[in-house]
């Protein structure tokens, strides 16, 4: 079986099969705190670090240094044009599209992230927090101070 089949064998999985693997692959019950999507993402990337291996100490030095040296900005200049976010909330896909100065959602332009995040949750959102560019709790990118 391919990388790809065993990762798309993953994204079919139903909800209750996923916690399965999760408690089959790391001897615990999946975090409460994960969704079935994001559960299926971290089996994924269990399933593709298995097969091609961790990021090595140099890779993920490169990375973390990249996240606190300033050039890496959760704004539309850090992400380059013609990136596509995407954000499932209750059980939508909300796609946006980065433009040279600005967000296209939906054929309307928005000027920040947080107009199209207050669109689609009818809050105020940090839209790089909503959009998963940056966390509170890992930082931008979303990468832990300590790497893991």
């Amino acid at each position: 079986m391919t990388l790809a089949d065993r990762v798309a064998a993953v994204e079919a999985m139903s909800a209750r099969e996923r916690k399965a693997e999760w408690h089959r692959r790391n001897g615990t019950i999946a975090p409460p705190a994960f969704g079935s999507g994001l559960l299926a993402r971290a089996l994924a990337h269990q399933v593709q670090e298995a097969a091609l291996g961790m990021l090595s100490k140099a890779e993920m030095k490169r990375l973390m240094a990249a996240a606190s040296s300033g050039k890496v900005e959760a704004a539309s200049g850090a992400v380059k044009p013609g990136t596509w976010l995407s954000r499932t909330w209750h059980g939508e896909v909300h796609q946006v599209i980065v433009l040279e100065s600005g967000f296209e959602y939906r054929g309307e332009r928005f000027s920040s992230l947080s107009e199209i995040a207050k669109r689609i949750t009818g809050a105020h959102w940090s839209g790089p927090r909503f959009f998963g560019l940056s966390s509170p709790r890992l930082g931008k990118l979303g990468v832990r101070a300590d790497g893991r």
